[in-house]
């Protein structure tokens, strides 16, 4: 008390000692009212400089969730200013203050991918079983982006899928180098080795080679996983035995005769619009992806008159869709190549279970089978498309043949499963498969709840992973729980990586080649998880400043 009235005296007096009763008092008051609304301006300032730190943010992960580029803040910045002019005139220095030149949505996207992995890796500490998925993909600059996901499951059967990490590789990309980036992150992550449940991979020969590729290293160090090859690749894999290269080609040339050429293909539209045609074009093929076949052929097939009268106004040979034995061979593709295609659709997506995916193939097998086993009656049942032909000019031994190479085929690349078979019973038909042919520690269990008709019931009016979440009680069947959660956290395909590398693509075109790495990882983790970043935090833990 006595420093204040020091301070007064000799600061102070001299200006207010003059003011006397209540000229004193409203003195006192109005000094009051000017303190206060020096601290309510100074209030709003620090909230208009957080609400501009925040929306920076957002923007930031808005520009990163379309694969934008980071300059893409200037041109909203200035939407936004445009807006305000003409809706909120008061509003537009808030406008002016927000902060998001290209290096400050740079910086913002750094913290958000930062605060993502860092809420994915508190979710990985609760992590009972986890698989990981891989794939690797050259980008515009020629670096190899090795994708890395996991999908974990906790102790409560919430499964997680995410981007665990994206490796650059600058050298060779042999499965020793793959091996080693996938240990690096491992560590960096704290994944123990003990709760690996899976691998799965692509077919590249640095993933799958027999001695030296990733796969057969990486199981040197950690022999309990069970790892395989993607399921929609091995499909696919199987689905090239089919190759009627003579037809095909014939197919393409027509295809590129028409398409490659603009005078061509505006001439064939215009003729398909004068005969009344419900198919708009022909579908070009690609390569790459083989089941594409299956629309082009189709395509095909729908427009033969049509193409015909056009090859024949170009003075093009037209025999060929005369004949007999090609038009059959097309036929039958057509067919074939649909069936294929539907079995695709049933195997991509992100969350299906490993057994459910298997399961679609042994039962496009099973089908597989009654086809082979008509067409050796002579019956085209379920051949649409064959079955509006000639039938005396039909081959069937030929296509008998043709159906048995993809039997064939299925068994030899789908073996791995097959010895996994009783596993995936154990795990996704609990109540049918027999008690004997299960291992020892899941025996006494398995009876426990085959008896159970509270669970029998359950299982068949819930999902599986409902069943185990809510229906299973782990304390009383700890192996049989354990063992769904290693099959639960299993990836079925790398589907999620081809996704991720169609998204680097957009992300790193041709015109941002020089996307640094570590913001092309920053951008990818942003754009294709799951967990939200906290941004409220982020602005927290900022200093937040305005735009000048």
């Amino acid at each position: 008390m006595y420093n204040v009235n020091r301070h007064y005296t000799t600061k102070h007096a001299a200006t207010y000692d003059k003011f006397k009763g209540q000229f004193r008092v409203d003195k006192v008051e109005l000094l009051k009212k000017n303190f206060i609304g020096q601290q309510s301006i100074m209030k709003s300032k620090v909230i208009s400089s957080y609400s501009a730190t925040k929306i920076s943010f957002l923007i930031a992960e808005s520009i990163a969730k379309s694969g934008q580029p980071f300059s893409s803040g200037d041109l909203i910045k200035s939407s936004i200013k445009q807006f305000c002019n003409e809706v909120c005139p008061e509003k537009i220095q808030f406008a002016e203050d927000l902060s998001v030149s290209h290096q400050t949505i740079a910086r913002r996207v750094e913290d958000l991918s930062k605060n993502i992995e860092l809420a994915l890796k508190e979710k990985l500490c609760k992590c009972e079983a986890y698989s990981l998925a891989l794939d690797e993909s050259t980008d515009r600059s020629d670096t190899a982006q090795l994708a890395i996901f996991i999908r974990f499951i906790t102790s409560i059967f919430e499964i997680i899928e995410e981007l665990l990490d994206s490796r650059h590789m600058k050298g060779t990309t042999k499965g020793e180098d793959i091996l080693s980036e996938v240990k690096k992150t491992m560590i960096k992550f704290d994944l123990p080795e003990t709760k690996l449940s899976g691998v799965t991979t692509d077919g590249a020969s640095s993933m799958k080679g027999k001695n030296i590729g990733f796969v057969a290293l990486f199981k040197k160090s950690i022999n309990h996983i069970f790892s395989y090859h993607c399921i929609i690749h091995q499909e696919q894999l199987c689905a090239k035995v089919l190759e009627m290269k003579e037809d095909m080609e014939i197919v393409i040339q027509t295809v590129n005769f028409i398409r490659s050429r603009g005078l061509n293909h505006r001439q064939f539209k215009q003729l398909l619009e004068e005969c009344g045609s419900e198919a708009e074009d022909v579908i070009f093929f690609c390569q790459v992806r083989w089941l594409s076949r299956a629309a082009t052929l189709k395509r095909f097939w729908i427009l033969i008159p049509e193409i015909i009268k056009f090859l024949k106004i170009k003075d093009k040979d037209t025999s060929f869709l005369e004949n007999n034995d090609w038009l059959n061979d097309l036929a039958f593709l057509v067919d074939i190549t649909q069936m294929l295609m539907e079995l695709n659709i049933k195997l991509q997506g992100k969350d299906q279970l490993i057994s459910k995916l298997y399961e679609n193939v042994e039962t496009f097998v099973l089908k597989l089978k009654l086809l082979k086993q008509q067409l050796s009656q002579k019956s085209l049942i379920h051949f649409k498309t064959l079955s509006e032909r000639n039938t005396n000019t039909v081959d069937y031994e030929k296509y008998c043949n043709f159906i048995l190479k993809v039997i064939d085929e299925f068994d030899t690349r789908f073996c791995d499963f097959k010895e996994e078979k009783n596993e995936l019973d154990l795990f996704s038909h609990p109540f049918s498969i027999k008690v004997e042919t299960v291992r020892d520690e899941f025996q006494m269990e398995l009876i426990e709840l085959q008896n159970n008709k509270d669970l029998k019931d359950a299982y068949k009016d819930v999902e599986l992973l409902e069943l185990y979440k809510k229906y299973m009680n782990i304390e009383v069947y700890p192996h049989l729980c354990k063992h769904a959660m290693n099959y639960f956290s299993l990836f079925g395909s790398t589907y999620i990586c081809e996704q991720f590398f169609s998204r680097m693509k957009h992300v790193k075109s041709e015109q941002r080649h020089r996307l640094k790495d570590e913001h092309l990882t920053d951008t990818l983790r942003i754009s294709s998880s799951t967990i939200k970043a906290d941004i409220d935090q982020l602005c927290k833990n900022k200093q937040c400043q305005v735009s000048h």
